[in-house]
């Protein structure tokens, strides 16, 4: 099985693998210094995960498409069967890069920031 992403908007992209997964999810509780001493919190539900992408294609054409699909203006849900927690909705945030990979010199990767 492969992963598959899916833009809202039409159109999938299965790259070769996963090359990299990184998430984060920033915490958004408001802690205040009471003059007497101590604390008070004041909870609020976390931002949603976000992170970087990274995309292996073993062609040009593959990776390219993928960084024109990654440039529309719609939100995009990955799945992948073998590794289930990865699966996610997820909308751009930040610049998408294409590079050729530095190992092989032919393959390229394509680096998705999303949240």
């Amino acid at each position: 099985m492969t992963s598959t992403i899916t833009a809202e908007a039409g159109g999938t992209t299965t790259p070769t693998l996963v090359l990299g997964y990184a998430t984060t999810r920033a915490g958004r509780n408001i802690v205040h210094d009471l003059i007497g001493g101590g604390i008070a919190v004041v909870l609020v539900a976390p931002r949603p995960r976000s992170g970087t992408l990274e995309l292996l294609y073993e062609s040009e054409a593959d990776a390219a498409a993928c960084f024109d699909l990654h440039s529309l203006e719609t939100t995009y849900t990955l799945v992948d069967p073998e590794r289930p927690g990865l699966g996610m909705a997820y909308a751009i945030y930040g610049a998408i890069g294409l590079a050729l990979d530095n190992d092989t010199r032919e393959m390229r990767i394509v680096s998705i920031p999303y949240s």
